[in-house]
């Protein structure tokens, strides 16, 4: 990473900026285009990519690839791990112990240094869970032969 720059605190950096506080959904970049654009309608696509890649930089912000081919943001900067709903593609924080055992002997012995590790787990979200449960199955019609 490159010695910090200071950088100018521009009107588009502060919206982007706010467009994340207090959202847990960990949204992408074009949504928060949308929500910045009502109050700017000037601003670009690419400047707020400017802008969130900013953020960061300077550690305001965290991007999140969750598998999936687009990042997504998060406003939350402590050290967390994220629950992945496979049905509606919700995305929510995990605060797991700290203390969690993984063994990382064969990363080792490879002669890589491990930096971070960030658990994702793949699941149903309970609003799914909840659907899946009361929905019935559809009724498949009987062929005669």
């Amino acid at each position: 990473m490159r010695p910090a720059a200071r950088k100018r605190k521009t009107r588009q950096l502060e919206e982007v900026f706010k467009a994340l506080q207090g959202d847990d959904t960990h949204p992408f970049a074009h949504e928060i285009y949308r929500r910045v654009h009502k109050k700017l309608p000037r601003i670009s696509l690419a400047t707020v990519y400017r802008n969130l890649h900013s953020l960061v930089e300077e550690g305001k912000i965290r991007t999140l690839l969750l598998g999936e081919q687009v990042a997504r943001y998060d406003h939350e900067t402590s050290e967390h791990d994220h629950f992945v709903c496979g049905r509606c593609g919700r995305v929510s924080d995990l605060f797991l112990r700290q203390a969690r055992r993984m063994d990382l002997t064969p990363l080792a012995r490879d002669g890589c240094v491990v930096t971070t590790v960030n658990v994702t787990v793949h699941g149903m979200c309970q609003v799914c869970a909840a659907r899946r449960r009361t929905s019935k199955p559809p009724r498949v019609a009987a062929r005669k032969l």
